[in-house]
């Protein structure tokens, strides 16, 4: 009896191994093929990155409005722009990390982006300690900030390639929702965290604000030992799955009509909402 082409092709796949850095095998349409505990231990160590990616996007948020009353002397339209350039820098990365999972891969995309969120919080740490510091560093520094979300572009394909169809929806649901409670979470205890001293840091001199002493640097510097931690369980724990695709095979979404749709209504839902939640405080 003769075998026929999709027994063969069947026959010829690896069986499915884990062991590696980069998985063998993988299929999560197939049962015997797909390890549910390599799935979630990737969606919960990314999406732990991406709140720590959201709390840097709208950081700015938090600490511009506190700006002039530590000293800084920036006029209304300039506090505006700070906390528009990391919304409008997070959706211009986006069009860059959505093309880098495959060719970065899960483990190196997640790690390394960790690492990324450290640089504009050091930049604010150090730069609202000076009331000297230009507004074009703190334009550059508000910038980088945008890193933080446009790493969502690329986390979200990423997790996709690690979880079967039926179940692709709730864990992209899950790390999207938690991801964007990084936006809340920074605006709530951003404040809270400028009102004391923080990890023993009480030898830098607190600013005077108008109700008294301020820690205006607590906001920039407290989310930086997770981001580290993200990143070494990043290199610890993830895994890559045998995806590989080139920058120009992946542009073929532009010419999409939906593309274009979805587009317009995500900027007129998320786009909408995250910059006026952003500029609210102003």
């Amino acid at each position: 009896m003769g075998v026929s082409a999709d027994e063969s092709s069947e026959q010829k796949l690896p069986e499915l191994d884990t062991s590696g850095r980069v998985i063998v095998g993988w299929d999560p349409e197939d049962p015997q093929r797909w390890d549910s505990k390599v799935a979630w231990k990737t969606l919960i160590v990314s999406t732990y990155s991406l709140f720590l990616g959201f709390c840097v996007w709208f950081m700015v948020s938090a600490i511009a409005p506190k700006l002039n009353e530590i000293g800084f002397d920036l006029s209304s339209a300039q506090l505006y722009w700070l906390t528009a350039m990391p919304g409008l820098s997070g959706g211009l990365l986006r069009l860059v990390f959505m093309v880098l999972p495959p060719i970065l891969g899960t483990r190196m995309l997640v790690g390394l982006s960790s690492l990324l969120y450290i640089i504009p919080m050091v930049g604010w740490f150090f730069a609202v300690q000076d009331t000297s510091t230009s507004f074009g560093s703190l334009m550059l520094l508000a910038v980088l900030c945008g890193i933080g979300g446009g790493t969502f572009s690329g986390y979200m394909p990423s997790t996709g390639y690690f979880f079967p169809k039926r179940l692709s929806g709730t864990a992209l649901a899950i790390q999207s929702g938690v991801g964007n409670l990084g936006m809340s979470v920074i605006q709530i205890i951003g404040p809270w965290l400028m009102g004391f001293g923080l990890f023993g840091i009480t030898f830098i001199a607190p600013m005077r604000g108008d109700e008294g002493a301020l820690w205006v640097f607590n906001a920039a510097i407290f989310f930086v030992p997770w981001a580290i931690v993200a990143a070494i369980l990043s290199f610890w724990l993830l895994k890559d799955v045998p995806v590989k695709a080139n920058i120009r095979q992946q542009l073929d979404i532009f010419g999409n009509k939906n593309t274009w749709y979805m587009t317009l209504l995500y900027v007129m839902t998320f786009g909408i909402y995250s910059g006026l939640s952003a500029q609210f405080a102003l």
